[in-house]
């Protein structure tokens, strides 16, 4: 019998090691990657899978059923915002409303783009298996911790910015406060918003966006404008 050489040996350990891997996929739905193992959630991925696929071959109707009413929150969302802005203007002199008004852009997009990253974020953990009832709450700790860190140093510089803009010490506090609280805000429910769908039986692809959206847009304009309604009359 001859003897193996060790290219012989290599290929014989790869070819096992190839095997195992794939035996692992097929039953538990893991495999091996540079030496550490990813644990695919199978039963979460076929289920992303079959809504997806719902969505994708469905009807106009029922895609306009399946997306729509969540939309329908977002318009519902954006007219409260409307309303808590109109409202600020009884407690507010025009020129603070002009003033404050010139940062709102700064405010509703930070928090938006912190609440969608998140949303997406986890969506995508969520249907690859790395998210699941034993691990959400370490990853919802760790996603409100770094909004926490995002708003903190979005808050210090678009304050610094204000500040040698408009040379108002008060304008910046309000300004500092309200990105810090709204990205921690975002960064929480940009979680909690889709994992609640998913817990509910909905799709967190189609629900994330416009609830997340709308959720933060209302508190962001709740936070901003009452902490101006709060600390500024009288102070510009």
């Amino acid at each position: 019998m001859t003897a193996e050489t060790p290219a012989e040996r290599s290929e014989s350990q790869n070819r096992e090691s190839t095997d195992d891997a794939a035996t692992l996929r097929a039953d538990g739905g893991a495999e091996t990657v540079a030496g550490g193992s990813v644990v695919r959630g199978r039963n979460v991925a076929d289920a992303e899978a079959t809504r997806s696929d719902i969505v994708l071959t469905s009807s106009l109707p029922k895609k306009l059923w399946l997306r729509l009413p969540w939309l329908l929150v977002a318009l519902a969302g954006g007219l409260l915002a409307g309303g808590v802005i109109g409202g600020a203007e009884g407690s507010l002199e025009a020129a603070e409303i002009a003033l404050l008004a010139i940062f709102v852009p700064v405010i509703m997009d930070m928090g938006g783009n912190v609440g969608t990253q998140a949303s997406t974020i986890f969506v995508r953990g969520l249907a690859l298996g790395h998210i699941d009832d034993k691990n959400v709450l370490k990853h919802l700790a760790r996603e409100s911790l770094l909004g926490l860190a995002i708003g903190l140093i979005i808050g210090t510089i678009a304050a610094g910015i204000a500040m040698v803009w408009h040379g108002e010490p008060m304008l910046s506090i309000v300004l500092f406060t309200a990105l810090v609280t709204v990205c921690l805000v975002a960064s929480t429910f940009g979680y909690l918003i889709p994992w609640a769908a998913h817990k509910l039986g909905f799709d967190p692809a189609a629900v994330s966006d416009p609830v997340v959206t709308t959720f933060k847009d209302l508190t962001a304009v709740v936070i901003y404008f009452g902490l101006a309604i709060w600390l500024l009359p009288g102070a510009l």
